[in-house]
């Protein structure tokens, strides 16, 4: 026994100590329930949440201490073992119920015989609590049969669509299809109408058909003349006589069953059956299941034959409704595609791209996650979406060599991981959290030449996309460049119109806009207008080439004084929200010393400028955007008219 067994099997010692103390009745008390009723429900609580039999045994001790501490089995507190007994039902298996039940007799009994000069022996309560345990017990087992049941029903389901759907293959299962999607192909039809043609053809007693999923066998369809089938049946690829013949691919004839007619297994009640005829339903890839045939007559070889025939149709018409049911995926799949077209090429913006792509690979592919991300020269990388357990936080740090987001920008095509779990490998980088799916397929589309955008999807099972996945999902990536590249397009139009083409700053619109925003938002918002001293005669001296430079230089040494613009001609625009107006002649003295001390030099030597200011204070100076211009534009004119070169603001 190693030395973390011993530990395990020492820490329950204080709980035996516990019990003895309880059972000598010992701790027999008279408290106010209300003082101790949180220890019964905080075990309740925790018995929801955990099923460690530490915290079991610690939160039973509690309970019992709660009771014998306010009176014993007389205790307003008894209740609570019904309530943790049903708990405990719910949450484990049957010897751990049972364990609670004995436990709590055991430790109230002795308790009471221990005390029976005090107090009269329960019986009541006791038999109450045994009657109920009885009940209870019956209940939950009739409830996990209930369930079991239908665990097989869903499984039995799973063996019928498998072998004709290509995503709940071998390799992946999609549960919601069952119920969300409709099939082309009728697979009860398709089962049953074979099934039915053995029976009627055969004059036999039985004719069954079991499928395969994940190495069991469920029983998709059956004609019987007996009423003792037992059509919820299933068992291991290999346990039984059928399981065994399903195992080993093989026709059989067996015309002398004996006793062996118990090992059939679909039966639930005598049957007088003396011959079985099996033949395997497989293609020469994929064994699908066994076709059966029973009979309380002599099977002949030719009866056999016929079955192996009939078997070997129903294969081909499986490998056909698959080979159909892919088509129509196929089809389902590139309408989406189309129409994503359509989609990807107006006016989306970027938020609305990636999700219309996120949305789409869950259509196409139903993944369990899905993850977008922009890696950058510069920036490194970017998480746009992930939408899938177990994501990504701020802890991560990106790694180019060892990502698969990185592999997948460098790689050319798509990418497949068939297991990303094992260590070394990263979605993003270490410190992410710890993957939950094995399946990785991804891939690289570029936005611009140094920005690559990478779309991947998850599956939970282990190589579960195959090479028609990767393509379908490099044709959407041709589709998502195309489309970034519209976005980028349009960003640089719609910024293109909110500028002014030689200075770089807002144009006199966007200004107007800018400025009607910050009345809105801001409670006080400052308007300067700056004018160009004698720009005219240095048009006139220099040439228009030079004053180019001087607008330029202008607009340099504004931008970062707050929201710039070149407002028309030689003027600018300045906007600064949030001053007060004492505040505002220091931005003001600021701007018009920056402007002084900025030099152009050209050919000729070196040009100083000097410009007037204007400026105006919302909602002092003005209340509306209208007023407030005007208002800056007459402190401009007074700036200009007082010999140019200074500050002026409204009503100073």
């Amino acid at each position: 026994m190693r030395g973390r067994d011993i530990l395990k099997l020492l820490s329950f010692l204080p709980f035996l100590v516990y019990a003895y103390f309880s059972f000598t009745g010992q701790l027999l008390g008279q408290l106010n329930p209300l003082y101790l009723i949180a220890a019964p429900i905080v075990a309740g609580l925790v018995l929801l949440l955990s099923r460690n039999l530490w915290l079991f045994v610690a939160f039973l001790a509690a309970t019992n201490a709660a009771v014998q501490l306010t009176g014993g089995s007389g205790s307003q507190l008894f209740f609570f073992y019904f309530l943790i007994l049903f708990l405990e039902g719910l949450r484990t298996g049957p010897w751990r119920y049972l364990f609670a039940v004995g436990a709590i007799v055991i430790l109230e009994v002795g308790s009471a015989l221990f005390h029976l000069k005090a107090i009269p022996f329960p019986v009541g309560p006791l038999a109450a609590f045994v009657g109920f345990a009885a009940l209870a017990y019956l209940f939950l087992r009739r409830e996990e049969k209930r369930t079991r049941m239908l665990a097989r029903s869903l499984d039995r389901e799973r063996a019928k669509y498998r072998s004709i759907d290509p995503l709940t293959g071998p390799r992946s299962e999609r549960l919601a299809s069952l119920k969300e999607e409709t099939y082309s192909v009728d697979v009860d039809a398709l089962y049953e109408g074979f099934v039915g043609f053995a029976f009627e053809n055969l004059n036999i007693h039985t004719a069954a058909l079991f499928l395969i999923n994940e190495e069991k066998l469920y029983l998709a369809a059956v004609r019987s003349r007996s009423e003792t089938v037992n059509e919820d049946v299933s068992f291991d690829l290999g346990e039984g006589l059928i399981g065994y013949l399903a195992r080993e691919q093989r026709p059989s004839l067996i015309n002398d069953l004996g006793a062996d007619v118990q090992k059939l297994g679909y039966y639930h009640g005598q049957v007088l059956v003396h011959a079985l005829a099996t033949a395997p339903v497989k293609s020469d890839e994929i064994n699908y299941g066994i076709l059966v045939a029973d009979a309380n007559r002599v099977l002949t070889p030719a009866d056999q034959e016929f079955l192996v025939r009939l078997a070997s149709l129903l294969a081909r018409d499986i490998e056909i409704a698959a080979a159909y049911e892919e088509r129509h995926r196929e089809a389902l799949r590139f309408s989406g595609l189309y129409e994503l077209a359509g989609n990807l090429l107006t006016g989306l913006s970027e938020e609305e791209l990636i999700d219309r792509s996120v949305n789409l690979m869950r259509e196409l592919f139903v993944p369990d996650a899905v993850g977008f991300v922009r890696l950058q020269e510069k920036e490194g990388v970017k998480l746009l979406r992930y939408d899938g357990t177990n994501g990504f936080d701020s802890g991560f740090r990106f790694d180019p060599e060892r990502s698969l987001a990185a592999m997948t920008a460098k790689h050319k095509g798509f990418l497949k991981q068939r297991d990303m779990t094992r260590p070394g490998l990263y979605r993003l980088g270490p410190g992410e959290r710890p993957a939950v799916n094995k399946t990785f397929l991804g891939i690289g589309f570029e936005e611009d030449k140094k920005t690559h955008g990478v779309l991947w999807i998850e599956k939970s099972e282990a190589d579960a996309y195959s090479e028609r996945e990767g393509k379908i999902l490099g044709f959407i990536a041709t589709l998502l460049s195309a489309a970034f590249l519209r976005v980028r397009y349009q960003e640089e139009l719609a910024r293109l119109a909110r500028m002014d083409g030689l200075t770089g700053l807002l144009n006199h619109r966007s200004f107007q806009e800018e400025l009607e925003k910050c009345i809105r938002k801001s409670g006080t918002v400052a308007v300067f207008i700056i004018d160009i001293d004698h720009f005219k005669r240095i048009n006139d001296t220099y040439g228009h080439p030079v004053g180019d430079m001087v607008l330029s230089k202008i607009a340099e040494v504004i931008k970062d004084k707050g929201t710039a613009a070149r407002y028309g001609g030689e003027e600018f625009g300045l906007i600064i929200p949030n001053v007060s107006s004492q505040e505002m002649i220091g931005k003001g003295e600021e701007v018009l010393a920056a402007i002084r001390r900025a030099m152009v030099r050209i050919k000729e030597g070196t040009i100083q400028v000097t410009a007037s200011i204007g400026g105006a204070i919302y909602p002092k100076d003005a209340r509306t955007r209208e007023d407030l211009v005007r208002a800056a534009d007459v402190a401009l004119y007074t700036a200009k008219t007082g010999g140019r070169n200074r500050l002026v603001l409204t009503g100073k």
